[in-house]
């Protein structure tokens, strides 16, 4: 008796923002690899169009037409890229998915391997950098600090973490019925507990165009994210109040000791420190927690993370 077994879907997220460039390069590169390396699994390529400025639609639109494999969103303007993350993990249809950058920085080769373990029975294959490539000092780390602290908190080792990764059906079911708005997907595919490895890969350069990243967008996007997913920040206020009292306790004991000894001074200028420290701690209390109470209203307010301009 012949069994006849259907081929297991892949789908390839693939989040753009101005990849007229690319787009074009990356559809040829991964669909070349596919044919050669793949023949018990088909492809499905999801583009997602976060409100590019470019001809980065018009393109992604030309291939949907020419090719029924290809399916996209395109968002009525820019919502960043978890926006785009979770559209298509939306939209997709595959018994699993993998989500990849359209600039050919992330190898397409390593898609062989983290299929590989998906087969072996995991859920979560995460790409994790051997090397982080070419950039700046204070750029690495910068990223090192924040994901230490991130993997604390959350119990596993984000260090070299990327949104690189092969999640299981059943993950991307969990992570569709995720309500709330500001998501941290890097952290969230961890959170959710299912079984997971990791493979190796070294970053490469650019295919074309350049990055969408400055150092201030990566501060940005690092602080969000970590408001979004933990309470390290609340932590921080307590820590600062217990600072500026143990610097007050000891600002005031050398002020009695001074005054006895008749050496001290008008205006003394422990005071001034004092004042400014405290002075500096309130505000940036009060900025952590109106960032949170902001976070908070968005959340309430319940708007959609994404609006779809046009899919299919």
């Amino acid at each position: 008796m012949c069994i006849i077994t259907s081929m297991k879907k892949v789908s390839v997220i693939v989040p753009c923002f101005n990849e007229e460039e690319t787009i074009d390069l990356f559809y040829n590169t991964i669909t070349s690899f596919w044919k050669e390396n793949f023949t018990s699994h088909e492809l499905e390529l999801v583009f997602i169009d976060d409100g590019s400025k470019d001809a980065t639609y018009e393109k992604i639109l030309k291939l949907h037409e020419s090719d029924d494999s290809v399916r996209f969103g395109s968002f009525s303007r820019n919502f960043g890229k978890e926006s785009a993350m979770f559209a298509g993990m939306e939209l997709c249809t595959g018994d699993c998915a993998v989500v990849i950058d359209a600039d050919l920085q992330h190898p397409v080769e390593t898609i062989k391997d983290m299929v590989d373990k998906w087969d072996e029975g995991f859920s979560i294959v995460e790409g994790v950098k051997s090397s982080r490539g070419k950039e700046s000092k204070s750029h690495g780390l910068f990223a090192r600090l924040f994901y230490k602290i991130i993997s604390s908190i959350i119990g596993f080792d984000m260090q070299n973490s990327s949104d690189f990764k092969l999640i299981d059906r059943k993950v991307i079911d969990v992570m569709n019925s995720l309500t709330e708005k500001d998501t941290f997907f890097r952290a969230l595919t961890f959170w959710t507990g299912f079984k997971s490895t990791s493979v190796e890969y070294e970053v490469r350069e650019r295919a074309a165009g350049k990055s969408k990243w400055s150092g201030f967008s990566l501060i940005k996007y690092a602080f969000r994210n970590m408001i979004a997913f933990t309470y390290a920040p609340l932590y921080l206020i307590t820590f600062l109040g217990v600072t500026v009292i143990i610097i007050g306790i000891i600002l005031g004991i050398d002020a009695i000791v001074t005054y006895f000894m008749g050496d001290s001074v008008g205006g003394y200028p422990s005071l001034v420190i004092l004042i400014t420290l405290s002075t500096g701690a309130i505000l940036s209390s009060l900025g952590i927690i109106s960032v949170y109470l902001s976070k908070m209203f968005n959340e309430v307010k319940n708007r959609p993370r994404y609006i779809f301009k046009d899919h299919n």
